[in-house]
């Protein structure tokens, strides 16, 4: 059974929407390399990559593109389930 870290998950969220990990990482209250970590072991779960990097950018992979709507959905439903 695959189990999904929500912090990675949501870090994933916030790298999609701010393109940025660093900008993720000042949301999240962490550092730019404790987000990267996150998504790693994050693609390392689901098996495929969600991200495509280069130093000087960041975009969703066809599969990060797939994942990001349920990924939101995901964290809506647990955040709704906490209230």
């Amino acid at each position: 059974m695959k189990v999904l870290d929500l912090d990675a998950v949501r870090a994933f969220v916030l790298v999609a929407d701010l393109c940025s990990f660093t900008r993720a990482a000042d949301a999240l209250g962490t550092t730019q390399s404790a987000v990267s970590l996150k998504l790693k072991r994050l693609e390392d779960r689901l098996v495929f990559r969600l991200l495509e990097r280069t130093p000087r950018y960041v975009q969703l992979s066809a599969r990060g593109e797939a994942f990001l709507e349920p990924a939101r959905e995901l964290l809506e439903v647990h955040d709704r389930a906490l209230a």
